[in-house]
């Protein structure tokens, strides 16, 4: 039998390039592999580049603010209570138009929560290079584009 409590203020944070805070509530140790689960709180004007997952399914679900989307060909503002699915293989970037509140959940889980482990090294004086980039495909199967 496993379970876990992950009290307020307590789980594993990560400050990120562009302001963005995210806090990984619930890992693949802790569902067997089958989820991770992220609370993202982006500043106005952070943005995640065009990016796909090879092999897990993104999860978007805004709690509070604006937040666009670009997903494949489609662009859309998407604002609280509102919920994106982009699957493995599918382009997509998102841009904070207000402060926002996010939880994201990956579908299976792993590659994206040591991505996220991986890119706080990074900063906005110190973005990954085409090296980095490479790595992420070969380690994570995250290719930005």
């Amino acid at each position: 039998m496993r379970y876990k409590h992950v009290k307020a203020g307590e789980s594993e944070r990560y400050n990120l390039a562009g302001g963005e805070l995210t806090s990984i509530l619930a890992t693949g140790l802790d569902t067997d592999n089958q989820v991770s689960i992220f609370d993202s709180k982006l500043p106005k004007g952070n943005e995640a580049p065009w990016h796909y997952h090879e092999i897990d399914d993104e999860i978007f679900y805004i709690i509070s603010g604006e937040v666009e989307f670009d997903v494949e060909k489609e662009n859309f503002l998407a604002t609280a209570g509102d919920l994106i699915i982009a699957g493995p293989n599918v382009s997509r970037r998102f841009k904070a138009i207000s402060d926002s509140h996010l939880l994201v959940i990956n579908t299976p889980s792993g590659p994206s929560e040591n991505f996220i482990r991986d890119i706080s090294t990074f900063s906005d004086d110190n973005p990954p290079t085409d090296k980095d980039k490479k790595s992420f495909i070969e380690k994570y199967k995250i290719h930005i584009i």
